[in-house]
């Protein structure tokens, strides 16, 4: 009930964490979208205004003559012009200049030297704020609110006196209408999409806090089996350490509860040996020293080594070598030998009297294959996904009777691992089992190395 407790907080911390931060990204996103925006309807305004003005401009100082006066060639010369004060020149359908005055907001005005308005061209429904004009582009605000983007040009009649100014705007109203847009937008979806993320957030909190939750499990149940496995034999120490203290036991007695101390010790001993052994080689701590390895002559050693506790089982133990060259794999050779040395041994162990315990070696595919096959009880199907687990036994009476630790396939497992091999195992209840140990094969050495005797585990 705890750990949920605290998994359920870390992971709602882990949601409210991505769900800020994913946030800030979007809303990051939203401002640079809508700067972006501005940004390139300013830079379009500019140059259309720049074009636009330029146009009329060298027009209008190729007609005007007298300063300040608005020629009838110049009320000719832009349709829809209007005279403060006098008459307007009549617009044409086709004029590029009416679409756009009429369609994209456009307007264009004439002012004298000191800036008021001789002639208007679009618009002119509305005032603007009366000011002396700035040659450089600005924005200005008409008597209704609205913002237009203006480009301010002087003007010289044709024989190149001062004549007056020429502005040439556009009306923001298409840019507001986007940004109104936007702002909506904004302002319904980004609470969706706070909503989105927050579910998002709290899927890939529970993805990230997976591997942690099983990490913890595994944990837990390492420290229940350990636990289990260091209880029985602590229990019988307590219990033949108390007999031995009897006064009222006699020697013999005692001398018997004292080697099953030695007994028990030997095997809580050999039992922190196998878990500091297996934690460091998965942790990678152990020094390996990689070389050539000689499967045949490994798998020979073996035989020869482990036919005594064969034949004292009344097991068979056969070799079959299906390679005609010496197969070769790089690696530690010492953990190669106790890895197939495990696999042979609990083979024996759990095959019953006059049975066949037979060790294949052959190559596939730049892959060298080392097979441990046994006429044995086998394993249940529901027992072989759990058959590398610490400490997991299939028959408890029969494993404990063999006294091993839980740790064998464990090892094995971990060896070929770090080997860049796998291994699997196929069984049927009371028709044996077969552990396949497949290696990438090395080509032969100039020099092989020979595998040297006497190696014990």
């Amino acid at each position: 009930m705890y750990q949920n407790r605290l998994f359920n907080r870390t992971r709602i911390q882990l949601t409210s964490f991505y769900a800020v931060v994913i946030g800030l990204i979007t809303l990051l996103n939203g401002y640079a979208i809508h700067r972006m925006m501005l940004r390139t309807f300013e830079r379009t305004v500019d140059r259309e205004l720049n074009t636009l003005a330029g146009t009329v401009h060298d027009t209008l100082e190729a007609i005007l003559q007298e300063p300040e006066v608005v020629s009838p060639v110049a009320i000719q010369v832009l349709p829809g012009l209007c005279v403060i004060g006098g008459q307007c020149s009549p617009t044409r359908a086709d004029s590029k200049l009416n679409e756009l005055t009429q369609k994209q907001g456009y307007c264009l005005r004439l002012l004298n030297l000191k800036g008021q308005v001789i002639a208007t061209l679009g618009g002119t429904q509305h005032k603007f704020t009366a000011e002396i004009p700035k040659l450089k582009q600005v924005t200005i605000t008409n008597d209704r609110g609205e913002r237009y983007h203006v480009h301010t040009l002087p003007l010289k009649t044709d024989d190149d006196r001062d004549w007056g100014y020429l502005q040439v705007a556009q009306s923001y109203h298409l840019l507001d209408e986007y940004m109104q847009s936007l702002h909506l937008l904004l302002l319904f979806g980004v609470p969706l999409a706070i909503l989105l993320i927050g579910g998002a957030s709290w899927w890939l909190s529970g993805l990230a806090m997976q591997p942690i939750y099983q990490s913890y499990q595994q944990i837990q149940q390492f420290t229940a089996d350990a636990a289990h496995e260091l209880r029985t034999p602590l229990a019988v120490t307590r219990v033949a350490v108390e007999s031995a203290l009897d006064p009222a036991v006699n020697p013999a007695e005692t001398r018997t509860n004292l080697e099953i101390t030695q007994r028990q010790l030997h095997h809580l001993t050999r039992l922190a040996e196998d878990l500091l052994w297996l934690s460091r080689l998965e942790a990678k701590q152990l020094p390996s020293q990689q070389q050539p390895c000689c499967l045949n002559d490994l798998v020979s050693d073996l035989e020869e080594e482990l036919a005594p506790l064969a034949m004292a089982a009344e097991i068979d133990l056969q070799v079959e070598i299906l390679v005609k060259e010496p197969l070769y794999v790089m690696g530690d050779l010492d953990r190669l030998y106790r890895a197939i040395s495990n696999l042979i041994t609990n083979a024996i162990q759990y095959t019953p009297a006059s049975g066949v315990v037979t060790i294949g070696l052959e190559s596939s595919d730049h892959t060298a294959i080392v097979t441990v096959r046994d006429t044995g009880i086998g394993i249940a199907s529901a027992d072989l996904p759990h058959i590398f687990d610490r400490f997991y036994r299939v028959q408890v009476d029969r494993s404990r009777a063999t006294g091993g630790t839980g740790l064998g396939l464990a090892i094995v497992q971990a060896i070929v691992q770090s080997h860049q091999g796998t291994i699997q195992v196929s069984s049927e209840l009371e028709n044996g089992s077969v552990f396949t140990v497949r290696l990438p094969a090395k080509i032969s050495p100039a020099k092989p190395s020979v595998l040297s005797g006497g190696l014990k585990y």
